[in-house]
């Protein structure tokens, strides 16, 4: 297991709740494909250096990279009945 200072682990939590969409911005920013792969790329970090789980990270840096690439796009909630 790495062994990861404390400042560093503060870090890599504040990045992830800085980058993070809340919910009050979900419907705003949800298509925004550099927006979600940060989102996706802030939240592997915390899976590799918090929980050292390298699975997940790896995971999330895949799905990142569909954003980036733009294979995902945004879904419409699942309530609407717009077919845009």
């Amino acid at each position: 297991m790495d062994s990861w200072s404390e400042e560093t682990l503060e870090l890599v939590k504040t990045l992830n709740q800085n980058l993070s969409i809340n919910h009050r911005n979900w419907h705003k920013l949800k298509g925004k494909k550099n927006i979600r792969a940060a989102e996706l790329i802030s939240s592997a970090l915390c899976q590799l250096i918090i929980g050292n789980n390298e699975t997940n990270s790896i995971a999330y840096l895949e799905e990142s990279i569909n954003w980036l690439k733009g294979k995902n796009i945004d879904q419409p909630c699942p309530d609407k009945k717009s077919p845009f």
